[in-house]
């Protein structure tokens, strides 16, 4: 489960919002070796796209096996037509 605790540090530092990700990503050994987010892309996701845009162009490229809940600042789960923007500035 580090693994997993790592990819959601990596895409609130890289990202702006907080994730929680559910599920398991498990090679053929058996480990839960995942890619680091940070290293996959070179800047954030568009303001303007959706909670759904990222899930779609993002997360489910990079970690396929795995589900994603994006939250806002108060800790509530941002529905899939939130866009970034206001999830970004309700951490400010």
């Amino acid at each position: 489960m580090a693994d997993i605790k790592r990819i959601e540090n990596e895409i609130k530092e890289f990202e702006g919002f907080a994730v929680v990700v559910h599920g398991a990503s498990a090679s053929k050994n058996g480990s839960t070796k995942t890619p680091s987010y940070k290293r996959r892309h070179l800047r954030r996701a568009r303001e303007n796209h959706t909670v759904d845009d990222w899930k779609r162009l993002r997360f489910e490229i990079d970690y396929p096996d795995l589900a994603v809940d994006v939250l806002l600042a108060d800790g509530r789960v941002a529905t899939g037509k939130t866009r970034l923007s206001r999830i970004r500035r309700s951490y400010e």
